[in-house]
Formats: structure tokens, sequence, C-alpha cells
């Protein structure tokens, strides 16, 4: 302040008989200008100001729920093929694959495993055994054993062909399921050609399988979603007054790379109000939910939005409401038209994640909308020598809305000191409009707070001001306004000193 005021005119005070009586500083304190156009981006880590393609701003509160995986699908699968043994007593054996209840499954794809086999010879001739697991591939082979046993001597253990003790690996093999069963071919033929029966104990077995696609029907399955709150604090700071959005909306979107027709289920949808009350969220999409789009191909994923607004819910209520936060849960009903001919896929990394995001276009009006806010100060005595203080605001205002205010100082105990202002002061005057609600011309507006004499003593003993700051739209409220990113607010603050040094 002091270089402020060396470089600054001043009005000199009067000297009569070596008694200075007077000096007055204009000093400048604030030239701002606010670019709605810099402030688009994160505020937060859950809300972001963005803006349309036609310069419009917007609120937006988002959250993201914790991806929902198909975990579920494939601990239930893996459990049951965990041990699956295949006696062979026949040279063609077909075999039910344990799939969990309604489900119908056409392809697997192991990641983890184990294949082993145990083939006598009973009879007293060398053998040929050919095994065959045609539905079973890798690289487009199917799975096959081959080999010669000698031939049983009558006495002792059977000629075996096995490999108990070093079993194959069956990472990368596919189980072909579209016949419905797994099907073992057993070929166990003397050398001449003869064709004959399998031995007792001819087995083979799965153990420990573990898979990382499946491909089929899964039923009309019931998938639980994440409970979650997204706060909103838009309204943290109100105090009375009216608001009205136009064309406000909740965005839900699903990203989904379960490979598989799928319909959004609204389990929990509310808003808690300012005044502590729930409101739920009623309309088509609680009653009905929505279905959501399903990748045809692995890996891909698929983007679903859904828009609830005015048209198919109570969202306008709702904001009524004044809402701190939204609390949600959306399941998905898979396969909700239990279409058994619609074949669907799971990977064991596929998953699906709603994101919500409330909008709050800054298209609308307001009426007497009022906010509170509190600020340290601390002029103490440090200032003592200030007699008295004007503070000039000017302001030229792009943005189509009123601001007015109210300020009380505060002690450090909460007792009110003093006042800011003689009643409300307006300090930004609204832009003028067209009839859409478009700024077509700045307005500017200056206002005068002086402080001096108990005011000022006031204003010393304080250790906060309070703001009461209340916004009307265009003609008071009774427009619907449009605030963009090319208008423009410049503030200038300047203050007149007045200093007795005696």
């Amino acid at each position: 302040m002091g270089a402020c005021l060396l470089m600054l005119g001043c009005e000199q005070a009067i000297e009569v008989d070596g008694t200075r009586l007077r000096a007055e500083y204009a000093v400048p304190l604030i030239d701002s200008e606010v670019k709605l156009a810099e402030l688009v981006g994160d505020i937060d880590e859950r809300v972001r100001l963005t803006v349309d393609p036609d310069g419009l701003l917007r609120f937006s509160y988002t959250d993201t729920v914790p991806a929902v995986t198909s975990d579920e699908v494939f601990d239930e699968l893996n459990g049951l093929a965990r041990g699956l043994p295949l006696p062979i007593t026949r040279r063609r054996e077909a075999y039910a694959f344990p799939a969990p209840e309604d489900t119908r499954l056409t392809a697997l794809r192991a990641k983890a495993g184990a294949f082993t086999y145990s083939l006598p010879n009973p009879y007293a001739q060398p053998v040929r055994i050919v095994l065959t697991l045609p539905g079973i591939t890798r690289d487009g082979e199917p799975l096959q054993v081959r080999g010669e046993l000698p031939a049983y001597s009558g006495t002792g253990d059977e000629p075996k062909l096995t490999n108990v003790d070093s079993p194959l690996d069956f990472t990368g093999y596919t189980f072909d399921l579209s016949g419905g069963e797994l099907v073992v071919e057993y070929a166990i033929d003397g050398l001449d050609g003869e064709e004959l029966a399998p031995g007792r104990a001819t087995i083979a077995a799965f153990t420990a399988l573990e898979f990382d696609f499946i491909e089929g029907y899964f039923g009309r399955t019931p998938y639980p979603g994440v409970s979650e709150r997204l706060e909103i604090d838009f309204f943290d700071n109100y105090q009375g007054g009216t608001i009205d959005f136009v064309d406000p909306q909740i965005r839900v979107q699903i990203r989904n790379g379960f490979g598989i027709p799928a319909r959004a289920v609204v389990d929990q949808l509310s808003v808690e109000s300012q005044a502590g009350s729930t409101v739920a969220v009623t309309g088509r999409v609680v009653d009905e939910g929505f279905d959501f789009a399903y990748p045809r191909t692995p890996g891909n994923t698929a983007l679903t939005t859904y828009l609830i607004d005015e048209t198919n819910s109570n969202l306008k209520e709702l904001l009524a409401t004044r809402p701190t936060a939204l609390n949600y849960r959306i399941s998905a009903l898979l396969n909700p038209e239990a279409d058994e001919s619609v074949i669907g896929y799971l990977l064991d990394t596929s998953t699906y994640t709603a994101t919500i995001t409330v909008e709050l276009p800054l298209y609308g009006s307001a009426a007497d909308f009022q906010l509170r806010d509190s600020f340290p100060v601390n002029l103490g005595e440090q200032y003592g020598e200030i007699t008295a203080v004007t503070f000039r605001v000017t302001t030229d205002n792009e943005l189509p809305f009123d601001l007015s205010l109210t300020g009380t100082f505060l002690d450090s105990l909460g007792t009110v000191v003093g006042d800011l202002t003689d009643g409300d002061l307006l300090v930004i005057r609204a832009s003028v409009v067209d009839a859409m609600g478009n700024t077509t011309a700045a307005t500017q507006a200056t206002t005068d707070i002086p402080l001096q004499g108990e005011r000022l003593a006031q204003v010393r003993r304080a250790s906060r001001l309070v703001l009461n700051i209340t916004f009307a739209t265009s003609d008071k409220g009774s427009q619907a306004v449009r605030v963009t990113d090319r208008q423009n607010l410049r503030v200038r603050i300047g203050a007149r000193l007045t200093v007795n040094d005696q």
C-alpha cells in the first residue's frame, strides 16, 4: 500500500499553526476481468464446468460406480468344473458338461487346468489306442492321445497308457459344446484291426479347470449393482429465493464389456434435499429400466447413454427441493427377454460400469436466489491513522443477472458488531438480453460503500465478514437467460482513504 500511495496523486492536508489536519488518497485496489471461457474445466474430482457447442455453460456433477465384473459367473463355473472325470466304457461316450442353472453353454476356453488319462490293455494281444476329444481343440487341432501297449500276461498290473505323473497342461484349449455334449471317442484295437471294448478302469479326467472365455445362453439372470452417493454442492450456501433450470438432466452412461443382452434396472434413485428429506425419482426410467447395448466381438465395449429429464421423470420437482446429494443403485438383468436363440459371451475380464452425471445448464431464471458465505477479516488497529474509507465498486457486466449484497461483521465470539452496507447494494447490473435470453449489450454499475466513524470502528473489531448475496436474472427473474463462455465480467474496486496525521 505504501508503494501505491507514493505513486498516486493525492489531495494534500492543510497545515494550520504547525498542525497537520488531513490527507486524502485515492487507491486502486482491484481491476480484474473474469473471462468465463477460462473457467471451463475441472472444479474438483467430481465437478466440471463444461461448454456446449453453442457456448452454453453447465455444471456437471459426475460419479462412476466401481466396475461390475464377470467374476460371479466364472467363479460358479470354475467351481462346477473343478474336477471332471470321464469314465470310458464304450468306444463313444457323450457327457453333459456341468453348467450353472438355466445356462446353456456352447463354447469355453481354458486358461488353466490339467488333463490326465489312464488307458489299460486287459487283452492277451498287443493293442493300438487312440483317444480323441473332437470338440476340444487348440490351434485348430483336436485333443488326441495315441499309443501302443503290449499284451497283458494275465497276472500283475495290466499294461497302461497314462500321464498321471505328468498331466497335460490344458491352457488355451477350447471346448465346442454347440452340440450340447462333450464327446469322447476311444478306439482300442488289435494290431490286426480287431475292434475291442474298453477295459475296466479306463478313464480320463480334467482337474483344476479355469476359464477365461465362455459363450452361450446364460439365463435370465439379475446382476447386482453397487450403491453410490453423488454429492451436489450447487445449493450448499442457499438461503432463499427460487431458481428454475431449463432442460436439466441426469445422464446415465453404461460402458459394457458383457457380450450379452442386458437391461438396466433402477433399484434406487433418490435425492436428499437441503431440508433433510429424501425424495424418490419416479417415472419410466424407474418403472421400466432401459436396455443397453452390448459388444458382439470379445474384447470390445459398447456405450449406451440414457437421459433422465422432465419428459420421463419428476426431475423438475426434485430440483425444486434443492438437492444436496443423489443416491442410486443400478443393477443389470441379463437376457431380459429370456431368448435362448441369442448367444452371448463373457470374458473373465469383462466389466460394465455406470457413470451418473447430474447436469445443471446455466440456462434458466432466478428470483431472489440467495446465498450466504463468510470470510475472515483482520483489520484490527493496524490502520489506526485512517479515519474514513469509501470503497467504489465499478462493474462492466455481460452476465444476464443482477447481484446485490449485504454484509455483516462478526467478532471472534460471533456477535454482530456492524454492517458493511446500509441495506441491499446492487453491485452488478444484469446485461441486456434478447427474447431468447442471450446477452446483447454489457451494462455498467457503480456503487460506493462508505465506512467512517462508528462503522469503521466496528469493522476494526471484526474477525469475520458474512455476505448475503442475492441473484436475479433479467427482469427480476421473469425471463430465462443463458450464461455462455463468451460473457465476461470486469470488476474495478478502488478506495478513497482519509488519514489524520497529527
